[in-house]
């Protein structure tokens, strides 16, 4: 009995040994591991890496698959080392200068990794060497983009760890050697100060807008056909100026994608020694400036002490063939370099739909500066009048009486005016094909307008004889549009049967 009490506590003695030793093995090996991780690097932590007095650059040499060029400084601006000729973006090269001029990483990637090809910094996709002038460097090389976040990884001069670098530095690093040569500024033009559209095609149409407020093809008396028709139609056509403004805005943003070619030297190879399009375009530019005198404005008698001057300008550019994505070749004129514009900046330019700007309205002159109509139809005269007298009332107070005629006789003024209306509002139906011809037919219908005043002329328009749909119309001896053949005859019906009372 005595001898198995004896192996009892000889065994809960051992036990008791055993878990002492495992007690103390247990804090032996957490304070290990509490040495160990305290020194580790902290990996989330944000890294200052390096800093850059730019005031100090004396050049940087910028590494890509399709670049390797060394910038350096002279008098003021950053030039090419091998071709101090061509012009470079200035702009990207601050944004380089930028990137490193304090330089961080988000925080340790890896220590000495064994394959850098994982973060594609064994063959980096661009670096980057900052040389001081007392000749120390700052060097980055850029590898891939991180996953899932917005930085890259990279390795900073001679330090073997993997760094995850910020996106600005990855940004500032993926201009192309065609990125980096300076691009022209581009002419700011607001749209509503453009006066002349002018687009010369080698091929098809050329068109040609002209603004002028003198009001010599514009006969309303608004200024409502302010621009002028050139090209294609000629002289004596007007366009519907609502529609002219959203073309304009086609013609503000000049915007180059890159500079192929900055000497131009075979402009041939870009199809630009013959160019498929030429496209010009007149603006003004406004300026105000204090009068060194005062002067009084002659129409309201206040003091004026500043005016605004209306300077005019030009930029005209050329368009030659497209490039394998579809860009255009395009060279500004009075240069030789060779810039690439996007298809879609091209084709608003010069692809206009002519007969959709078209003021539609044959003849259009407002009755307040008519002062006789002449309408002919088949041989038949029909004469309107309008004579008008001014009167001066006891307060000095002008007004203007009008009497209105048909043939000679007097008519209401209602049944006049509407008559008018309807003489007025005959349009442009459509285009007449090119193979269509036009020979010397007759007139069914011609009307004549006398505009009186300082601006004293005759406009008229005649209808010939075409199908049972459509007349044509001449116009300053000109054939270029059809007129709708019924509203034509509703024309000659309402002459031959007006009476000159407000019934009709």
């Amino acid at each position: 009995m005595a001898k198995g009490k004896r192996k009892n506590a000889i065994t809960l003695v051992v036990l008791l040994l055993a878990l002492g030793v495992l007690v103390c093995l247990y804090f032996w090996y957490d304070s290990y591991q509490k040495h160990k991780e305290s020194a580790k690097p902290d990996t989330d932590q944000a890294v200052d890496l390096a800093t850059v007095d730019t005031e100090q650059v004396d050049s940087l040499h910028y590494v890509r698959n399709d670049a390797d060029l060394t910038f350096i400084l002279k008098e003021g601006v950053w030039v090419d080392k091998d071709n101090t000729a061509r012009p470079i973006n200035q702009e990207h090269v601050t944004s380089m200068l930028n990137a490193v001029k304090t330089l961080k990483a988000d925080r340790v990637i890896m220590e000495s990794p064994d394959n850098l090809s994982d973060y594609g910094l064994e063959q980096p996709q661009a670096v980057l060497t900052v040389t001081m002038k007392d000749k120390s460097t700052v060097s980055v090389k850029l590898g891939n983009k991180v996953v899932d976040s917005s930085g890259y990884y990279g390795l900073v001069n001679e330090d073997s760890t993997v760094y995850l670098l910020q996106a600005a530095l990855g940004n500032a690093l993926q201009y192309s050697d065609l990125q980096m040569t300076a691009l022209p500024e581009a002419p700011s033009i607001t749209a509503e100060n453009i006066t002349h559209i002018l687009v010369d095609n080698r091929e098809g149409e050329d068109y040609e807008l002209a603004y002028s407020d003198e009001e010599k093809l514009d006969n309303t008396g608004s200024n409502m056909y302010a621009w002028q028709f050139l090209k294609p139609y000629g002289e004596g056509y007007t366009a519907d100026s609502t529609k002219v403004s959203d073309l304009q805005a086609n013609y503000t943003g000049f915007d180059y994608i890159n500079c192929v070619d900055y000497k131009g030297e075979d402009l041939d190879k870009y199809g630009l020694e013959e160019p498929a399009a030429s496209i010009l375009i007149g603006y003004f530019v406004s300026r105000t400036e204090a009068l060194p005198t005062p002067e009084t404005d002659p129409g309201t008698g206040k003091e004026i002490t500043e005016k605004t001057y209306k300077d005019p300008y030009e930029y005209k550019i050329y368009i030659g063939n497209q490039d394998e994505s579809g860009n255009y070749y395009v060279r500004i004129d009075g240069s030789d370099s060779v810039y690439t514009m996007s298809s879609d900046t091209v084709d608003k330019m010069c692809q206009i739909d002519s007969f959709s700007l078209l003021n539609r309205y044959i003849l259009l002159p407002a009755l307040d500066n008519v002062d006789q109509v002449t309408a002919q139809v088949e041989g038949t005269t029909y004469q309107m009048g309008i004579s008008r007298k001014t009167s001066t009332d006891k307060d000095g107070k002008e007004t203007t009486a009008s009497a209105y005629t048909f043939n000679g006789k007097e008519s209401e003024e209602d049944a006049f005016k509407k008559l008018y209306q309807q003489l007025i509002g005959i349009t442009y139906d459509s285009q007449i094909p090119s193979d269509v011809t036009v020979g010397d037919e007759t007139p069914y219908l011609t009307l004549t307008y006398h505009i009186f005043g300082d601006n004293e002329r005759t406009v008229s328009a005649s209808f010939l004889p075409y199908d049972d749909d459509f007349y044509i119309v001449k116009k300053n001896g000109d054939t270029r549009f059809f007129a709708d053949k019924r509203a034509v005859q509703d024309i000659a019906k309402a002459l031959s049967s007006f009476t000159g009372k407000k019934a009709e």
